[in-house]
């Protein structure tokens, strides 16, 4: 690791834990949603679908709440609380769409799910314009932003996808959530499995269906081996927050070959009494 990473590391974790407060008083509350999520999800990203079909107050209050800004007041929020304020609104949609659909196995039987156009601002107007998760996704999140830790921090209602975190992303702390959820996701196994000797590497699925969007930040000028623009893009990302000197010179190599497993669909539901 050079010394340069190692300072920018030292920095990042140090406002982690001491974010600044310079957008106190732009700040939007998301204690409701917070106090939602600490309630119906738990350590695994697993929700708990049964009880909120039976009693959804407080999933429509945390979507009211987030209905009610003011479209053309969040155009000058600052970056971060616009950041946070989409990435809570997808998780919020997400939920919502699977527990009206409820009980399922897998959003993918919910047809159309990620084209469902359902979130609006304000009261539901004709022609107003509403919003899906693959508009979310595509279109408010990485378009704007460009940054492809946030494919790796949206959770997809599946056991194969990144695990849904139990607080709600704030403006303060979205750089750092961020982070850490790609820091969780990447040295995870179950993801990314990258043992430097090994003739393959296996890496979730994610980072084959938005490869692209890695090249944002990592399109690499020096390929490695015969692999793809968009591979070698995701494979520059990983050796960076794998954080781990030995695996980035076995990615470096490039005597491997990249397996993408068989995604997990099956939903993200918290079954109580089931360990």
């Amino acid at each position: 690791m050079t010394l340069q990473k190692k300072i920018f590391l030292t920095v990042f974790f140090l406002l982690l834990i001491f974010p600044t407060g310079l957008h106190a008083a732009t700040a939007f509350d998301y204690s409701a949603w917070d106090a939602f999520l600490k309630k119906n999800v738990n350590e695994r990203g697993e929700v708990d679908y049964q009880s909120i079909k039976k009693d959804p107050k407080e999933l429509n209050d945390s979507l009211a709440v987030l209905m009610a800004v003011d479209e053309r007041e969040l155009a000058s929020w600052p970056r971060e609380e616009t950041l946070a304020f989409w990435i809570n609104v997808y998780h919020a949609l997400l939920i919502n769409l699977v527990v009206e659909n409820y009980p399922v196995t897998s959003v993918q039987k919910i047809p159309s799910f990620w084209d469902i156009a359902s979130f609006h601002f304000g009261k539901k107007i004709m022609n107003q314009r509403q919003y899906s998760l693959n508009d979310i996704r595509l279109n408010n999140l990485i378009g704007v932003y460009r940054d492809e830790k946030l494919h790796l921090a949206l959770s997809m209602a599946a056991r194969g996808g990144p695990k849904l975190m139990r607080e709600a992303f704030t403006g303060p702390k979205v750089e750092g959530q961020l982070f850490l959820l790609t820091r969780k996701f990447v040295t995870d196994p179950v993801y990314v499995d990258i043992t430097p000797g090994r003739k393959k590497i296996r890496i979730s699925k994610i980072f084959k269906w938005y490869g692209k969007d890695f090249k944002l930040n990592f399109g690499t000028p020096e390929p490695r081996g015969k692999f793809s623009a968009d591979d070698n893009a995701v494979l520059s990302f990983l050796a960076y927050y794998l954080e781990d000197e030995a695996k980035e010179a076995y990615l470096q190599e490039a005597n491997y070959k990249i397996e993408y497993p068989a995604f997990d669909w099956s939903l993200n539901d918290l079954k109580k009494g089931v360990a």
